[in-house]
């Protein structure tokens, strides 16, 4: 199978790169930003068009909530229009096609775990992006798989650590941390995506599903509090009593508004017999090992 993959230095497309790389059933193909510039129309159809690939994997989009504030203009043709090139390429090619998408597609202003057929609502410019890219994607192709994901963790060749990572080895040098105690999501384990991504693709699957790990709904400060009792029951020396609680509403260091609750439930996926996701706390624990 020829896998076109996007977004290949980011921390999910890291992951379908470090694990399909040596894939003896898979080749892939990572293509620079210079090769395949996003934000140009015309340059997608032109490098999809001329490519030969079976799948195409979309992981890669304009993701900073005030990057999207300030230039609405690149998150339109990074977020929307490329999706749907490359949606209608893979029509044109008989070729399957996966594009993520994310958990701020929803307002966030109901609590509980978010469903696939659940309606959505983005409260700000990225998330409205990524709904139009979702919608763009399913209008040229049938076929197609749209899989939300929401707070990765994940070995990363970026200079860009997770939560979890960022959390823990703050804790471990004995900073104080002011964490966000109510916003809530997912913690996702990036290879466990790849794997669902795999059984999906295998499966024929299309549509939307919710890509995400098992568990209850967790704040920011909550979730590094659990990657602190993960951590230190694999002896990890630290304190996690230096985690403090903050309101969303008392930091000034965010400038677009954020959802509070979107956590999704992978209801598509457990449903119609694909996969049944561990608990993220499972899922965290291999990559502490991996750390």
């Amino acid at each position: 199978m020829r896998v076109l993959l996007t977004g290949s230095t980011g921390r999910l497309g890291g992951a379908f790169l470090s694990l399909w790389a040596e894939d003896n059933e898979v080749d892939l193909i990572t293509p620079s930003r210079q090769e395949l510039n996003l934000s140009d129309q015309d340059n997608v159809r032109s490098f999809l068009s001329q490519a030969d690939f079976d799948l195409l994997i979309n992981a890669a989009a304009v993701t900073g909530l005030e990057q999207c504030l300030d230039d609405p203009d690149l998150a339109q043709r990074v977020n929307v229009d490329a999706p749907r090139v490359m949606a209608e390429i893979c029509e044109d090619k008989s070729a399957r096609f996966v594009h993520f998408s994310t958990d701020y597609v929803f307002s966030g202003e109901q609590s509980g775990m978010k469903m696939e057929a659940d309606a959505a609502g983005a409260v700000n410019i990225y998330g409205v992006s990524k709904r139009a890219g979702e919608l763009a994607v399913l209008a040229a192709n049938d076929d197609a798989i749209v899989a939300r994901v929401s707070w990765l963790f994940g070995p990363s060749s970026e200079q860009r650590p997770s939560h979890l990572d960022h959390v823990l080895d703050r804790a471990v040098a004995g900073e104080q941390q002011h964490l966000i105690c109510d916003k809530f999501s997912m913690p996702t384990f990036t290879h466990d995506v790849v794997h669902w991504v795999r059984l999906l693709v295998d499966a024929g699957s299309s549509g939307i599903y919710h890509l995400c790990n098992g568990g209850e709904p967790e704040s920011w400060y909550s979730y590094g509090q659990e990657v602190c009792k993960l951590a230190a029951a694999m002896g990890y020396v630290l304190n996690e009593d230096d985690l403090v609680p903050v309101a969303l509403a008392d930091v000034d260091f965010f400038r677009e508004k954020r959802p509070i609750h979107t956590a999704m439930t992978p209801a598509r996926m457990i449903q119609e017999g694909i996969a049944v996701p561990r608990h993220w706390h499972d899922a965290a624990t291999d990559y502490l090992k991996m750390r």
